[in-house]
């Protein structure tokens, strides 16, 4: 997915990536123009700040789509912002990698042995609410839905939520190289 956006998203663009299991994914596979056009929000690890630093990238440089790539966590973290985005029209492409949890502790539960009913929820429909905020909003299970977003790259008026549901099962190498077996030493 994230060579396919890669490809079809324009060379000018502001990249902001959220904290987050999936957060190294885009960070590989996307490309941006200068250091400027890359956004790290992971202050203090913690997840959900993706979106107000995607809000002051798109107004800052409104020359340029600003992409967004949040969990799904991290989305409902911050979902009141999309208002924000809404009401300012700003070209600003929200990308939800949806795993329906908190995928770092469900890995970090896993290798403790624990249960990860608690760090895992219901599989909101973001397409319908950013719908219902006032944003366009678009629902991606396959690499041929992609072409859907075209329309929008071409003609980005407001945000865009594209609603993007992965496999909670696929585990990211880095991951398993950074913890190893046992997370807690």
């Amino acid at each position: 997915m994230m060579i396919g956006l890669n490809q079809i998203l324009p060379p000018e663009r502001t990249l902001v990536v959220d904290a987050g299991r999936f957060s190294g994914f885009p960070i590989m596979y996307l490309a941006v123009p200068d250091p400027a056009g890359f956004v790290l929000a992971t202050d203090f690890q913690a997840l959900g700040l993706g979106l107000g630093n995607a809000i002051g990238a798109a107004v800052a440089r409104p020359d340029r789509i600003t992409v967004l790539f949040t969990g799904d966590g991290g989305m409902m973290m911050s979902l009141n912002e999309s208002d924000t985005a809404v009401r300012y029209t700003l070209p600003l492409l929200i990308v939800i990698i949806k795993d329906a949890a908190y995928g770092a502790e469900v890995y970090f539960l896993q290798q403790l042995g624990l249960s990860t009913k608690q760090a895992e929820f219901n599989d909101p429909d973001f397409a319908a609410i950013a719908q219902g905020m006032g944003a366009q909003g678009l629902t991606v299970r396959s690499l041929g839905d992609l072409d859907t977003i075209r329309p929008w790259i071409a003609h980005p008026t407001g945000p865009l939520v594209v609603d993007c549901k992965v496999n909670p099962e696929l585990q990211a190498q880095w991951v398993r190289e950074a913890f190893g077996k046992n997370p807690v030493h």
